[in-house]
């Protein structure tokens, strides 16, 4: 019985929370609704534009590896940063 009764009181507390956070969620969506769609370029496109020595020095100095290697380098520097005491 006393049980029932904190969970009913639990429910009713949380009730106004509950609300206000879905007002939130609603608003945040019709704001979503604003954003413009924006156009994004092919990438197929823009590498048949590059041209071939261009091309041949991306491969010469392993860009690919170079940008996985710097993309790592700073998710890791990111995640270090959060941890306390050490950032």
């Amino acid at each position: 019985m006393i049980q029932k009764l904190i969970d009913a009181l639990i429910s009713i507390i949380l009730w106004v929370p509950r609300q206000l956070f879905g007002l939130l969620v609603d608003a945040v969506e019709l704001m979503l609704t604003w954003i413009p769609e924006i156009q994004i370029a092919d990438l197929q496109s823009i590498f048949n534009g590059l041209g071939g020595q261009l091309l041949y020095f991306l491969t010469v100095f392993e860009f690919d590896y170079g940008l996985t290697a710097m993309m790592t380098a700073l998710t890791a520097r990111f995640i270090l940063r959060r941890i306390p005491f050490i950032g």
